[in-house]
């Protein structure tokens, strides 16, 4: 196991569990209130992107809110290079009702099946934490037509780079 994957693992183990019991127990309100809060709920649009970019502008990613916003940019845009960009090589990918992409291949032959489908989706990103230096989490929902997903973003440093080394996605119910 490589020193990222176990990284990847403690921090997963660590942070993921707290994450989704205060997801779940929030519904579509902030779990905690205070000065250590994260930020509230913002559109993709917002923060990161001025009014005249467009959505295949990437604002550079200097923390994990700005990567997942430039990978949501790039998605909406069917800019499927620049959403494969979004990913660390080793990323893995589970997305609801996909099978598990692994790897830059398998994460663009995933996205170049889906990416017509995600153009007229629109992306929230509820909270966004880092983990030290090197790691960050982030939490979105995306809403297209009546579905409504959850994602869950673990990013890494990459070069001095935010990278996104897992995505898990599923449908609220």
């Amino acid at each position: 196991m490589s020193k990222n994957s176990q990284r990847r693992a403690l921090l997963l183990a660590a942070i993921v569990p707290a994450l989704l019991v205060a997801g779940c127990s929030a519904g579509t309100t902030q779990a905690m209130q205070g000065a250590a809060s994260p930020a509230p709920p913002t559109e993709m649009e917002s923060p990161g992107m001025s009014p005249d970019m467009s959505p295949t502008d990437q604002a550079p990613a200097t923390d994990p809110r700005t990567a997942v916003q430039n990978y949501f940019s790039a998605l909406k845009s069917g800019n499927v290079d620049q959403v494969v960009d979004s990913f660390a090589d080793d990323a893995v990918v589970a997305w609801d009702g996909e099978p598990t992409a692994e790897g830059t291949q398998a994460i663009r032959r995933l996205y170049q099946q889906q990416a017509e489908g995600q153009k007229e989706a629109t992306h929230t990103i509820d909270e966004a934490r880092t983990a030290g230096n090197e790691s960050g989490v982030v939490r979105a929902t995306s809403k297209q037509d009546d579905e409504t997903h959850r994602q869950l973003f673990v990013l890494t440093r990459d070069g001095g780079e935010w990278k996104i080394s897992e995505l898990m996605t599923n449908q609220q119910s």
